[in-house]
């Protein structure tokens, strides 16, 4: 028994050991990162306890005290160990009252740096509430914003004014409800009678409003983020989302998933003195992507492999879905006059079946060509390497800006042969990014 005790501690000191590697890399990780981890747009004065506290993110989590997890800690473990074989509990366990007795007896949990920080949040909180400021999240990287509200609003009620969002006289989520029961009972080919309980929101809230800050762009603009999930259709669109995916097929062909694999991309990509690099934003995607005619693309690719019926079914339940573009700010609801719904789970499998079409019949000619020798985007941030020996970059840009009159893209240059991509700043040298 000694000996299987043993063998039980070799396995946790193993899974301890590959826990500080991975605390290592994302130490470097975090020592290579590219954005800056708290930007401060407002005149308040943080001192250095308190910027070191901002600077661990949004996701830090301070640790309680000991006496307040104590007890969970003890039942959870307790839990885990009914999980596994009941041959294996008994010495699970006292392996288990083991590592908790150190826990306890550990002076570790006496918290003195838990305290500190506890301490310094609450002078940061009082100093945001004296100045009427906030702290949000930025667009790119993990960095947090300091912000003052009324400029935050402003930002917001900007965007509002320059994308035609219209202030509704009062909340239509109840309306919108109605409309998902109503067009679900037409769908008895996609969705049957038990989906459907499971589809409908039971207690149905308007979607809100929140932003991220861009920080990497003059005068700080926002980027609108959506939560959809008490919404009407929410349920509906993810189970769209995937039977969209399901039934369309569609490849990646210029597209990045994660930064990561970018990299390598690059890394292994040949380039010389007459290669440039670009990117491209394209500008408030989601509120100019033209619904009837996105909507005529999906029913065109979704008719190459389907039933008709199965085709106009789910175009019904798509076009219901996409109507329902609303979020409420501030106690007040908006909709725009054009565009899809922002954070609900369709709008990027929506952007894409459009944005592949443009790539695929205004782009692929200019792509294929020996003026750019790399291609990707990611949602609505493209990358481009160029030839100077055969185009430039204004001739880039104008044409790309014709590939449709609802798109605009604000281009963004090398600067010191270096640019920011994403999460990534990528050099470019002689012979290889």
């Amino acid at each position: 028994m000694e000996c299987y005790y043993d063998n039980l501690n070799k396995k946790l000191d193993k899974l301890q050991n590959k826990q500080q590697s991975m605390r290592k890399t994302k130490t470097n990780q975090q020592r290579n990162q590219f954005y800056p981890r708290t930007v401060n747009l407002t005149k308040i004065k943080f001192n250095q306890g308190e910027m070191s506290l901002l600077n661990k993110g949004l996701q830090h989590s301070i640790e309680k005290p000991l006496e307040k997890y104590w007890t969970d800690l003890i039942m959870e473990t307790e839990q885990a160990i009914r999980l596994l074989e009941p041959k294996l509990q008994s010495a699970y366990r006292i392996l288990a009252t083991r590592k908790l007795k150190q826990i306890k007896t550990s002076s570790n949990h006496h918290n003195a740096e838990a305290k500190r920080q506890t301490y310094v949040l609450k002078n940061i909180n009082n100093k945001l509430r004296k100045e009427d400021a906030m702290i949000t999240k930025a667009d790119k990287g993990k960095t947090c914003v300091i912000i003052y509200n009324n400029d935050y609003a402003s930002k917001v009620h900007n965007f509002l004014a320059n994308n035609n969002f219209q202030k509704l006289p009062k909340d239509t989520t109840d309306k919108y409800q109605k409309n998902i029961t109503s067009t679900l009972k037409h769908c008895n080919l996609i969705i049957n009678k038990k989906q459907m309980r499971h589809l409908i929101q039971k207690k149905p809230l308007p979607p809100s409003l929140n932003v991220k800050i861009k920080i990497h762009k003059p005068n700080n603009p926002i980027r609108p983020v959506v939560n959809n999930r008490n919404a009407p259709s929410y349920k509906i669109a993810t189970f769209l989302e995937n039977k969209l995916y399901e039934h369309l097929n569609l490849e990646y062909q210029y597209n990045v998933k994660v930064s990561t694999s970018l990299a390598n991309n690059l890394t292994k990509l040949k380039i010389d003195e007459n290669h440039r690099m670009i990117t491209f934003d394209i500008t408030d995607l989601y509120v100019n992507i033209p619904i009837t005619e996105t909507l005529a693309i999906t029913k065109h690719l979704h008719s190459e492999h389907n039933d008709e019926n199965i085709t106009t079914q789910m175009l019904m339940l798509l076009e219901t879905v996409l109507q329902q573009n609303y979020f409420s700010f501030q106690n007040n609801t908006y909709q725009p006059d054009k565009g899809i719904s922002m954070g609900s789970p369709i709008p990027n499998t929506v952007a894409e079946i459009f944005l592949r079409h443009l790539e695929n019949t205004h782009l692929k000619h200019i792509l294929d060509s020996e003026h750019i020798i790399f291609y990707t985007r990611y949602v609505d941030d493209i990358l481009m390497i160029y030839n100077t020996k055969y185009t430039t970059p204004e001739t880039i840009h104008q044409h790309i800006n014709k590939t449709h009159p609802n798109l605009q893209f604000t281009p963004s240059h090398e600067h010191k042969n270096s640019i920011s991509f994403l999460d990534l700043l990528l050099i470019r040298q002689p012979d290889k990014i």
